[in-house]
């Protein structure tokens, strides 16, 4: 279930920014936008079902990416937000066009992606980067987290 390559992560954090386009982008003008999720909240029922499905797509790309445990708990805070809020119709619906809970989890999870350095194969001193990255944590050189794919 988890990412074993580069390529995998690479088209996991893509899908991560389709989703939060698709959620909470898809009409835009200047720094304001609607997506699926705010059209969708007006409709009883929808709108929970795609917040829910949506939001647990983006925290399954994260997991896939072996996004920090906090940082998930976090996405998954912002999405639940956002689907409890269609909980009350009204106020429900315009809280959702305002607040942009998948776009809000979605650069959780890609600033998460983009601050790890993603290593294939197993971790190990006979991994042939391991001594090199090691040096650079040593070094200071690299702050990035480290995640070894193969394991």
């Amino acid at each position: 279930m988890k990412a074993t390559t580069e390529l995998e992560v690479h088209n996991g954090r893509q899908a991560i920014e389709r989703i939060a386009h698709l959620s909470d982008s898809l009409i835009g003008w200047g720094p304001f936008g609607i997506g699926l999720d705010g059209m969708l909240a007006w409709v009883p029922g929808v709108g929970e079902i795609y917040s829910l499905g949506a939001g647990a797509a983006l925290v399954l790309q994260g997991y896939r990416a072996r996004v920090p445990a906090g940082v998930l708990v976090h996405a998954a805070a912002l999405v639940s937000v956002r689907t409890l809020s269609n909980l009350f119709p009204l106020l429900g619906g315009l809280f959702v066009d305002v607040f942009r809970g998948h776009r809000m989890a979605a650069k959780l999870l890609v600033r998460a992606i983009d601050d790890t350095v993603y290593i294939e194969g197993a971790p190990g001193r006979d991994h042939p980067d391991y001594a090199e990255v090691l040096s650079r944590i040593r070094s200071g050189q690299e702050r990035r987290r480290v995640v070894f794919l193969g394991a």
